[in-house]
């Protein structure tokens, strides 16, 4: 806070959580990624390092994203199909590592022959997936199938007869109140737990669903959809308060045109602001609304 010279932009630095930038963040993890794949074969050691590595990534970026920075961009998800095609470089490199290792084992030893050639089945058959994985996720990055709708009336209208017309949350979920798929997993999907992604209607009960219905002020509902530009108001001029008394006159004869305060702020005899951080919310607050 050296660098502030105002209430506002003291109290704005205070409250306001640094943001993910994730063009930054997911290319370093995505280049790692594709790195110890490729030298999965060359040195599997390092998928070892690898994995133990990506594993103290997660834990430190899922607490920095739950408790210590805030989303400034909504990315819905976008940047997960994005990585893991990029993650599909390192199979290439691998695959073509294993192909040029494999060539020259040729030259000495005709047994590498067989490799090779496996390995450039491998190739095409990798290619083949690459295809078929973005034929198959492009068309639902953007908008979801149509049959998902009924599906979604069929749930609807079976969480009303369980629940007397009452959604349910996720402590009905785990309660067994919603009733799953009806076709039942056979052993070894048991064993994998690959039934609780089988289908959409067992990955829509993995989304976290808000327990309680929020109520929105009536001029909230009706700017929801306005530019802010729009709606937006003049903001609350805060100065801070001095012992001479020259803020409170200007807080008499500024007030007839403008909104301002001198609350909770003060200044001393060298010219340094300080700010009451412990008397709660400053005047200048505004609630953030929750979509």
């Amino acid at each position: 806070m050296i660098l502030d010279n105002t209430p506002r932009k003291m109290y704005t630095r205070w409250a306001t959580l640094s943001g993910m930038g994730w063009g930054t963040i997911l290319p370093v993890l995505t280049n790692l990624v594709v790195i110890a794949i490729t030298y999965g074969a060359i040195a599997p050691l390092v998928l070892g390092f690898a994995t133990v590595g990506m594993l103290l990534f997660y834990l430190s970026f899922r607490y920095n994203v739950l408790y210590v920075n805030d989303t400034d961009i909504d990315t819905k998800g976008m940047i997960y199909p994005r990585a893991l095609k990029q993650t599909l470089v390192g199979c290439y490199l691998l695959i073509i590592c294993l192909i040029g290792l494999f060539a020259i084992g040729t030259a000495s030893d005709r047994s590498a022959t067989g490799p090779m050639i496996l390995m450039i089945i491998f190739l095409v058959f990798t290619i083949l997936y690459h295809v078929s994985l973005i034929n198959a996720v492009n068309p639902l990055l953007n908008y979801l199938p149509k049959n998902l709708e009924a599906v979604e009336q069929q749930h609807q209208a079976l969480l009303a007869q369980n629940n007397n017309g009452q959604p349910a949350h996720n402590g009905d979920v785990e309660k067994g109140d919603v009733r799953g798929a009806t076709n039942q997993p056979n052993m070894v999907a048991k064993f994998l737990g690959l039934n609780k992604y089988e289908g959409y209607e067992q990955l829509r009960e993995l989304v976290p669903h808000g327990a309680y219905d929020t109520d929105y002020p009536a001029e909230v509902e009706r700017n929801a959809y306005y530019h802010p530009s729009i709606t937006a108001t003049a903001p609350l001029l805060w100065i801070p308060r001095d012992a001479a008394g020259v803020s409170r006159q200007e807080v008499v004869h500024t007030s007839r045109y403008i909104g301002i305060t001198d609350e909770d702020a003060t200044i001393n005899d060298k010219g340094k602001i300080a700010w009451d951080e412990e008397r709660g919310a400053p005047p200048i607050q505004e609630e953030k609304i929750y979509y």
